[in-house]
Protein backbone atom coordinates (compact mmCIF):
# COMPACT_ATOMS: atom_id res chain seq x y z
CA UNK A 1 0.00 0.00 0.00
CA UNK A 2 1.05 2.98 -0.53
CA UNK A 3 1.76 6.12 1.53
CA UNK A 4 -0.54 8.28 0.21
CA UNK A 5 -3.45 5.27 0.56
CA UNK A 6 -2.02 4.39 4.01
CA UNK A 7 -3.07 7.52 5.05
CA UNK A 8 -5.80 8.17 3.42
CA UNK A 9 -7.58 5.05 5.09
CA UNK A 10 -6.62 6.41 8.41
CA UNK A 11 -8.85 9.69 8.41
CA UNK A 12 -11.66 7.79 8.32
CA UNK A 13 -10.58 5.28 11.17
CA UNK A 14 -10.02 8.07 13.08
CA UNK A 15 -12.84 9.72 12.62
CA UNK A 16 -10.96 13.05 12.51
CA UNK A 17 -8.85 15.37 10.62
CA UNK A 18 -7.26 17.84 12.70
CA UNK A 19 -6.50 20.89 11.00
CA UNK A 20 -3.83 23.21 13.30
CA UNK A 21 -1.19 26.57 12.73
CA UNK A 22 0.45 27.94 15.55
CA UNK A 23 2.99 30.24 15.45
CA UNK A 24 5.33 29.25 17.96
CA UNK A 25 7.20 26.18 17.08
CA UNK A 26 7.16 24.35 20.56
CA UNK A 27 4.00 24.66 20.52
CA UNK A 28 3.03 23.08 17.74
CA UNK A 29 5.04 19.82 18.79
CA UNK A 30 3.53 19.86 21.96
CA UNK A 31 -0.25 19.96 19.95
CA UNK A 32 1.30 17.19 17.49
CA UNK A 33 2.39 15.18 20.49
CA UNK A 34 -0.89 15.21 22.52
CA UNK A 35 -2.54 14.54 19.27
CA UNK A 36 -0.59 11.41 18.79
CA UNK A 37 -0.70 10.48 22.65
CA UNK A 38 -4.37 10.65 22.07
CA UNK A 39 -4.97 8.11 18.93
CA UNK A 40 -4.41 10.57 16.25
CA UNK A 41 -1.78 9.72 13.21
CA UNK A 42 -2.81 11.85 10.59
CA UNK A 43 -3.15 15.59 11.10
CA UNK A 44 -3.13 19.03 8.67
CA UNK A 45 -0.94 21.71 9.62
CA UNK A 46 -2.17 24.51 8.03
CA UNK A 47 0.66 26.95 5.81
CA UNK A 48 -0.25 30.31 7.81
CA UNK A 49 2.24 33.25 8.81
CA UNK A 50 5.59 33.49 8.35
CA UNK A 51 6.72 30.43 11.08
CA UNK A 52 4.88 28.12 8.72
CA UNK A 53 7.20 26.29 6.80
CA UNK A 54 10.04 26.34 9.48
CA UNK A 55 7.60 25.02 11.88
CA UNK A 56 6.21 22.43 9.31
CA UNK A 57 9.87 21.41 9.38
CA UNK A 58 10.59 20.65 12.78
CA UNK A 59 7.05 18.91 12.89
CA UNK A 60 8.58 16.55 10.13
CA UNK A 61 11.98 16.09 12.43
CA UNK A 62 9.65 15.17 15.21
CA UNK A 63 7.68 12.64 13.06
CA UNK A 64 10.56 10.84 11.48
CA UNK A 65 12.76 9.89 14.94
Amino acid sequence: MSKKAELLKLIPEQGILPLYFFKDEETSVEILRALYNAGIRTVEYTNRGQAALNNFKKLRSVVDT
